[in-house]
């Protein structure tokens, strides 16, 4: 082995090296929007199920439904929760409608999109 291919070896495991800390410091800037977002998706499906056995929902039954929901990525340690349903609620609601999933009925009822 000459010394050029020893150059080119250290040079390649440098840049796969600095590739890997890119990606993974990515990673941890977006995690708490992913964390989020997996949040909101969790809770939309526990809202629906409830909405395909029931014809409306209300914010504060929302709040009610998404308590001690959980949310998580494989590869890392940390890991969301409501907390605060009541001020949860409004955004899961927001949500739904953006998605398409719920329309509004009255102030502060919702119904699944027909």
């Amino acid at each position: 082995m000459n010394t050029w291919e020893t150059i080119l070896g250290i040079l390649a495991f440098a840049v796969v090296i600095a590739v890997l800390y890119v990606w993974g410091l990515k990673k941890s800037y977006t995690q708490g929007a992913d964390l989020e977002r997996i949040l909101l998706s969790k809770s939309a499906g526990k809202v629906v199920h409830y909405l395909k056995k029931h014809e409306e929902i209300t914010l504060s039954q929302m709040a009610q439904l998404c308590t001690g929901v959980k949310a998580g990525q494989f590869w890392s340690r940390q890991r969301a929760m409501v907390q605060n349903p009541k001020a949860f609620a409004p955004k899961l609601a927001q949500y739904m409608v953006e998605q398409l999933l719920l329309e509004k009925v009255s102030n502060s009822s919702y119904r699944l999109r027909k």
